[in-house]
């Protein structure tokens, strides 16, 4: 054969066109498995319209509404990213069950569109999932009896980045057409997600986008929980492990651990600073205190004791002039100083702080005190022979009596 009918690794070329079966068939060489291309989106799902036609149906669909008052829109898709164990299925489910019966989310933050809640949940199990609802509806008042039909639960996540992923949507979208719900809950983002790259935004985009858009086709909210990185880089959303969430999400809720320790009676609290961040919302901190306790620690089936309380983002009292002066770690020791009463140890205060959400090391302590016995706010004990320091409030006229011998009962 002359080399015009080879091509240039020396494989004989069709004689004839393919459809004429004189050259052969043609053979699919792509990997049937494996990290192939991704199928591209049917043209019957591009719905192109015009600004009218949008204009009207926004119009058509009624004044918007909130899932969670000022915080979430009813139609918003976001995450809840935390630090490790900073309880973020806890929150997940305080939401959840807050929706389902129309209590405020932890205690403070209404949820005025109540409704049924489909939850999937890839870590915790029936027996603690059930344990952790009862507390919950508990401390809000209710009867969990009465969350029998409003939630619903799966104990696996859809597997969105898996080749049979069509199906897991499919069998959700069923699920929301014959039990319509205002709020989806997907716990946690790693599990669904397992298969796409977590470092690929394209990736981690069409897994976010698919399980999107059958939210937004049944026309309710959709929460999805992730973790933050564990490098310890960036702050508040930057934070969120991988790429992907923050860049999607319409509402992000950050989470940190500013505080952990228990009781003596084995309780645990954890103080936690939370910040929530959208287009639609305004900018919104918080710091949420959440109390956890069994009923009896050596019983796996006792009932737990729930508890949250929201803070200010920062101490909100009134300051004193002097006082307003400092900078704030001066002032979070003066706070603590005034709450304890006298005679405190700089442990004590330590101790304080860190469960008011303001840790500090000794040594700052130490300084901060000694800045404010200097401006009259704080009154120690004498110095020498090793002896620690006591510390009590005072205001500057105090601290001037001291000094001349009328504070003997603060030394």
């Amino acid at each position: 054969m002359s080399g015009d009918h080879l091509d240039r690794d020396g494989i004989p070329l069709p004689s004839g066109p393919l459809e004429d079966g004189a050259g052969g068939e043609v053979v699919d060489l792509r990997p049937a498995a494996g990290r192939g291309r991704r199928s591209t989106l049917p043209a019957a799902e591009l719905a192109i319209s015009s600004y009218g036609e949008v204009a009207a149906r926004v119009a058509a669909a009624g004044e918007p509404r909130w899932l969670i008052q000022g915080l979430w829109p009813a139609d918003a898709y976001g995450v809840l990213a935390a630090q490790e164990k900073a309880g973020k299925t806890w929150a997940a489910l305080d939401l959840a069950v807050s929706v389902a019966s129309g209590r405020p989310w932890l205690d403070h933050f209404v949820c005025p569109n109540p409704g049924p809640v489909l939850v999937f949940l890839g870590e915790g199990g029936e027996r603690a999932t059930v344990r952790r609802i009862e507390a919950i509806a508990t401390a809000k008042g209710i009867d969990p009896d009465q969350l029998a039909d409003q939630l619903r639960l799966c104990f696996r996540v859809p597997r969105l980045a898996a080749p049979g992923a069509g199906s897991e949507l499919a069998a959700i979208q069923a699920e929301l057409k014959a039990h319509p719900a205002v709020l989806v809950v997907l716990d946690p983002l790693y599990l669904a997600a397992a298969g796409a790259s977590g470092s690929n935004l394209y990736d981690m985009g069409a897994v976010l986008q698919a399980i999107q858009g059958v939210c937004q086709h049944a026309g309710c909210a959709l929460l999805v929980v992730t973790h933050w990185n564990k490098t310890g880089d960036g702050r508040g959303a930057d934070r969120i492990s991988g790429a992907g969430p923050a860049a999607w999400a319409r509402v992000i809720c950050s989470v940190s651990i500013q505080h952990r320790g228990s009781d003596a009676d084995g309780a645990s609290t954890v103080l936690l600073g939370v910040e929530l961040i959208g287009g639609e919302i305004a900018d919104t901190h918080f710091r949420l205190r959440r109390r956890i306790h069994a009923q009896d620690p050596t019983d796996l089936g006792a009932p737990l004791s729930y508890a949250v309380e929201v803070l200010a983002a920062d101490d909100d009292q009134d300051l004193d002039p002097a006082a307003a002066a400092l900078s704030k770690s001066r002032q979070w020791v003066l706070t603590a100083l005034r709450a304890g009463g006298d005679l405190q140890t700089v442990k004590q205060l330590g101790d304080r702080l860190a469960q008011a959400g303001h840790p500090l090391k000794p040594r700052t302590i130490q300084t901060a005190l000694g800045e404010l016995e200097a401006v009259g706010l704080a009154a120690g004990s004498e110095e020498g022979n090793g002896r620690a320091r006591y510390w009590s409030p005072a205001t500057p006229n105090e601290a001037d009596d001291a000094g001349d011998g009328g504070g003997e009962g603060r030394r």
